[in-house]
């Protein structure tokens, strides 16, 4: 609790860190706080996405390509594009969803939003899940994980845009989900094919 409370130097540097750890303690969040660099929000995004890449779970289900190091490679590579899939779709979905009814006008970084809302708890989310732990362990801590990541991005956005209610931005959320499930979904296929591919390659050499 000392790293979510206490400011360092760390989070001083990069302030995605600590704009992060206020919407994990559930404390508000304006515009004016999201103005860092877009590289941090790019840096927490791959972050996600190469712990994800780290699942033992996804490994399984990938071809092997008889060749170690192109292994982890390519499963890390998944990984990235599977989380910038499903998050650049979400904040396509979010973008639309919250400008309905002139409920937000469109003013403030949105995407350094949603990457700040994602840092602690879908960081510990993809963490956790990478862990060689029973289906029963994974799932006793990930679900409550992953329903506590959804309240915080919807507390996020609600604290930044207050016309927005907090029902209103769980619902946006939710919706989001579904399209950006479906296109990480595509990709996972697509680099299934490329590793099927580089393993015949592979086997044929």
């Amino acid at each position: 609790m000392t790293v979510l409370t206490r400011p360092s130097w760390t989070t001083g540097k990069i302030r995605v860190l600590g704009v992060g750890q206020r919407m994990a303690l559930l404390r508000e969040v304006r515009f004016p706080d999201l103005l860092f660099p877009r590289w941090q929000s790019v840096l927490v995004i791959s972050l996600i996405g190469m712990l994800i890449g780290l699942n033992p779970r996804l490994r399984a289900a990938l071809p092997d390509v008889s060749a170690p190091w192109r292994n982890v490679v390519v499963e890390l590579v998944a990984g990235l594009l599977l989380i910038w899939a499903a998050f650049l779709v979400m904040v396509a979905v979010l973008r639309w969803w919250l400008k309905r009814g002139g409920r937000w006008d469109g003013q403030g970084d949105l995407f350094n939003l949603v990457a700040a809302s994602w840092l602690v708890a879908d960081t510990l989310v993809a963490g956790y899940a990478s862990l060689a732990a029973p289906p029963f362990l994974i799932w006793h801590l990930f679900l409550p994980l992953w329903l506590y990541s959804l309240w915080v991005g919807a507390k996020a956005m609600t604290s930044a845009i207050p016309q927005a209610s907090l029902g209103y931005c769980i619902a946006g959320i939710a919706i989001g989900l579904v399209p950006a499930i479906a296109a990480a979904g595509l990709v996972f296929a697509l680099v299934v094919m490329a590793m099927t591919g580089l393993a015949s390659v592979g086997a044929g050499a």
